[in-house]
């Protein structure tokens, strides 16, 4: 008579099914939540304590992007007086910066002198300079991450996906046992959903979020909703204006020069709608955090191996 050389049905691992899945669960919930914390406290940005409200171009940046800080540029300068757009959409000087203009409104007006599309202005060299060095300089600061700052967050993501890596590799273990995989394959499917999630970082650092805030609350009558008079406020207002509440801000105000210069393809792309983007991504982190809860309750309801 010939013997089989496994004995027993036996335990894959030596860890019974229904006690693997509470230990699993158990431990893709501290790295979840452990990586979580741990991303809020990297990218939370400095205290709003002490610091002072954003220029225009730095608003601009921070509330929406390159393109966003030129448009309120280019609201001072048209408040200003200091450029027209022609019938064919070209940007020209017809008067002096206004008094106290940014650096990127002069990088601006100066290279309207000889006629210039709005896309011109934005990819000319001077202009990203300035664009170059205020992103920078946020970055520095906390407001924004830069590219390697957002590297250093993903790698956060890779406890998570060690997590996933040891779920997949008792679910096949499981499977080459002949045992039951079925709510480990449950548990696995929010796990590796947080994995993919986490790689996802946000531009802007929570105190970037918060002085936007802070700053729409105390300039609300430069709110596209309270109609503004870039006359009235002058030049600088209208700037931060562009910065804080998009680049409809600059449709309502100037519609003329908006349709002249080509602005009214962009209005859908204002600052505002930027604001619900790290709100978005932290809630899709947080939710997959929930949900492998959720699952790791009911994984082993009825018992009997089910974790492989």
């Amino acid at each position: 008579m010939t013997t089989s050389i496994v004995a027993g049905p036996g335990d894959t691992w030596g860890i019974p099914g229904p006690q693997f899945l509470w230990l699993y669960f158990g431990l893709a919930a501290v790295a979840i939540i452990g990586v979580l914390i741990w991303r809020r406290t990297y990218t939370a940005g400095p205290s709003l304590r002490n610091a002072r409200d954003l220029t225009a171009t730095q608003a601009a940046l921070i509330n929406g992007d390159r393109r966003l800080a030129v448009y309120s540029s280019l609201a001072a300068l048209r408040a200003a007086g200091s450029i027209e757009s022609d019938k064919r959409g070209y940007l020209r000087q017809v008067a002096h910066p206004p008094t106290g203009a940014s650096e990127l409104d002069r990088a601006v007006y100066a290279v309207t002198r000889n006629g210039i599309t709005t896309t011109g202005v934005q990819t000319h060299h001077s202009v990203r300079e300035v664009l170059d060095r205020s992103e920078a300089e946020l970055a520095r600061d906390g407001w924004i991450l830069d590219d390697q700052a957002r590297r250093a967050v993903r790698m956060g993501a890779l406890v998570v996906f060690a997590v996933l890596a040891i779920g997949i590799a008792r679910l096949f273990a499981g499977i080459s046992n002949d045992k039951p995989v079925g709510n480990l394959v449950l548990l696995l499917i929010p796990v590796g959903i947080a994995s993919f999630a986490l790689l996802s970082v946000r531009r802007v650092s929570g105190a970037g979020k918060r002085i936007l805030t802070k700053m729409r609350r105390d300039v609300r009558h430069l709110s596209p909703s309270q109609k503004p008079s870039w006359t009235t406020y002058g030049p600088q207002a209208a700037a931060l204006s562009v910065g804080l509440f998009g680049v409809g801000a600059f449709w309502l105000a100037d519609p003329a020069f908006a349709q002249a210069a080509e602005l009214q393809r962009h209005v859908a792309q204002t600052g505002l709608s930027s604001s619900s983007d790290s709100g978005s991504t932290c809630s899709s982190s947080s939710s997959c955090s929930s949900s492998s809860s959720d699952s790791g309750g009911s994984s082993c309801g009825g018992g009997g191996g089910c974790g492989g």
